[in-house]
């Protein structure tokens, strides 16, 4: 009897400590899987993600990108850090990437697809999570501490620098970039020497002679402003240059125009003079700057959708990172430090001072960070909070929780309420801008293909035109949202779609994925076009015909476009649907020219600095395409240098 119960109990103490170290080890001793490689893909941000994963009998021993094409620096560094997670912990209980949501679901997808191939407990694996202890908390002092790595951030960093200043940056996202990443890149200024290759018509020459009839009174604060252009037009015309004419001051007018809207209510609101002159008249000389940094600007300017004047500038590289991967190399050459996956969330004061910042990393580790001189606050806007864009909007009918947008996840309006904690004003914070033409299904500005705005065609569902193309976003918005579904489509040709020689679109899209999964049409003549759309068979032809002919005159006697590209007239065809989603919020912190956010007696909050879509005033209601770029590079070249000078 002894023996056998002694027996008995060894046994299960054995057992025990066989099952304790199974748990307690590093391995992955339960899983099995049917050995060999498996394929999946899944639809990502930009295209479909495809993925080879290779499992022995107890592991996951690799995976294999095969295809992606998400965003570079962004969705990209998200599938590497998701791929690497699931390798090192065996598991699939690892988070997504903030701010590249869509790319991080879709990869963990296509793996989950592959571990059931391979007969894998999907469960099992989702519930056995990676290691996210904290680490030890990190206090840190610089002069400047900038809340935000996108192209106001990084500006700002580097302009700090410049000055003298030593820095830390913190981003809350795997890497660099925020909206610059996403947007389209242009930048808009006037420039003498690239514009003097763009031949002045006769619609633009009308504009600039209607100005000279006008009375400045009009302009309201911009009377100054306007009485100095209605001088520069009457010396141009008499110069009897044909060049296109432009300046800091019809830049400034355009500004005005775009941005005096009128709420719900009635309330007007219009673009802050001071900032709004600070920014025009810097925009050539930061652009400069820029370059000197490395920022490489094509010699070619075009209109961007919603710019109002020829005065756009497109990068040498994909789009964003034209500015963004020499701003971060010369940030890092001149000392600055980068502390990525870590999120600011509330500034510290001091005698009624900012003086630093309190952040957490991603995986709950306590950041302190002390400003000896100052904050610069750079997190963008509040696109993609639905709540905070419901709470605010004084300008459209409807905006509904579910309405996309073209924005990081990241843009959350986190700068503006921790601004608004030490007492920041707020200034326009119900005006949002809808992008009119963004992908219907993902909200994305990527996914199609279309030239300058003079080259563009909007048609809807029945094949007619609907609005003036050339016209401001939120006009074009309000238009295509009156349309069937909400959709409409661009229409272009060969000479208009903007695809590069090796078969992409501006995006770095491949054409024929966007084709393969209708992201885009792609006919020979407009009549297959038409018929692939659902339209009737010569609807089409005969509106691209009619608007040829008022290509032809530069008279748009229908909807009064007042710039024409080329027609529209040789195959292949393309038409890309398109839908209006967020793209901007023109509301923020108050600023003044020096960058220093204002309280709620307009004065300066000492030691709290502020530039890009987190700042409110420079844009009004409406933000003309090609501004923002311009606004956040010119203003976070102001805010570096402002608070390294703060004594």
């Amino acid at each position: 009897m002894f023996r056998k119960k002694n027996s008995v109990i060894i046994c299960l103490i054995l057992c025990f400590a066989m099952t304790f170290m199974v748990a307690c080890s590093g391995g992955n001793s339960e899983a099995s899987f049917k050995a060999g490689t498996y394929t999946a893909e899944e639809k990502g941000n930009s295209d479909t993600i495809k993925v080879e994963v290779t499992f022995s009998e107890t592991e996951i021993t690799d995976i294999n990108i095969v295809s992606q094409a998400e965003t570079p620096g962004l969705g990209d560094v998200a599938i590497e850090k998701i791929k690497e997670d699931i390798l090192s912990g065996q598991t699939l209980g690892v988070d997504e990437v903030s701010g590249a949501t869509y790319s991080s679901v879709a990869f963990l997808a296509a793996v989950i697809d592959c571990v059931e191939q391979a007969g894998g407990d999907v469960e099992a694996l989702k519930n056995k999570k990676a290691d996210s202890s904290k680490g030890k908390a990190i206090e840190k002092t610089a002069d400047v501490i900038v809340v935000g790595g996108g192209g106001a951030g990084l500006a700002a960093a580097v302009s700090a620098a410049e000055n003298g200043a030593s820095v830390i940056l913190i981003e809350k996202s795997i890497a660099l970039g925020g909206n610059t990443l996403r947007s389209g890149g242009g930048y808009n200024t006037y420039d003498p020497e690239r514009q003097e290759s763009i031949e002045m018509n006769d619609t633009l020459l009308k504009e600039l002679k209607g100005y000279l009839e006008a009375d400045p009174k009009e302009y309201g604060d911009f009377a100054p402003t306007f009485e100095v252009l209605q001088g520069q037009i009457e010396d141009y015309i008499k110069s009897g240059d044909t060049s296109l004419f432009d300046s800091a001051e019809l830049h400034a007018i355009h500004t005005y125009i775009g941005g005096k809207r009128t709420d719900l209510e009635g309330n007007e609101i219009t673009v802050d003079y001071e900032l709004v002159k600070t920014y025009t008249s810097n925009t050539l000389p930061t652009l400069n700057w820029l370059e000197d940094i490395g920022v490489g600007i094509r010699d070619d300017v075009s209109t961007i959708l919603g710019a109002l004047w020829p005065r756009s500038h497109m990068g040498d590289k994909h789009l964003g990172t034209t500015f963004l991967d020499p701003l971060e190399k010369k940030a890092v050459e001149l000392g600055a430090e980068i502390m990525l996956e870590t999120s600011g969330e509330e500034l510290i004061e001091k005698d009624g001072k900012v003086v630093g910042v309190k952040a957490t990393k991603s995986d709950g580790t306590s950041v302190t960070l002390n400003a000896s001189k100052g904050v610069v606050m750079a997190t963008g806007g509040f696109g993609e909070n639905p709540e905070m864009r419901q709470k605010y909007n004084v300008y459209w009918p409807e905006m509904p929780l579910t309405m996309k947008s073209t924005n990081t996840p990241n843009a959350t309006g986190d700068g503006i309420v921790m601004g608004e904690k030490v007492g920041a004003n707020l200034v326009g914070m119900g005006f949002i801008q809808l992008m009119p033409s963004s992908h219907p299904e993902t909200g994305a500005l990527s996914g199609g293909v279309w030239g300058s705005a003079e080259t563009q065609v909007f048609v809807n569902k029945e094949g007619k035109r609907f609005v003036n193309e050339y016209s401001e976003r939120d006009v074009l918005a309000k238009a295509a949202l009156l349309q069937e579904d909400q959709l409409f489509y661009i229409i272009c040709d060969e000479n208009t779609a903007g695809i590069t020689p090796d078969g992409k679109n501006i995006w770095g899209d491949n054409i024929e994925d966007l084709i393969a999964n209708k992201s885009i049409y792609k006919a020979d003549t407009l009549e297959n076009l038409a018929k692939q759309l659902g339209m009737s068979d010569d609807a089409l032809v005969k509106e691209i015909d009619k608007y040829n002919g008022f290509s032809e005159k530069e008279n748009d006697p229908e909807f009064g476009k007042s710039n024409f590209g080329a027609k529209i007239e040789t195959g292949p065809f393309y038409a890309t649907p398109r839908s209006p989603s967020v793209h901007h919020t023109m509301g923020g912190l108050a600023i003044d020219t020096s960058a220093r956010v204002l309280d709620e007696n307009n004065k300066p909050i000492s030691g709290l600095y502020a530039a890009g879509e987190v700042t409110g005033g420079i844009h009004a209601g409406n933000r003309l395409g090609g501004n923002a770029i311009s606004d956040i590079m010119t203003f976070g070249k102001i805010s570096g240098e402002s608070a390294a000078k703060q004594k």
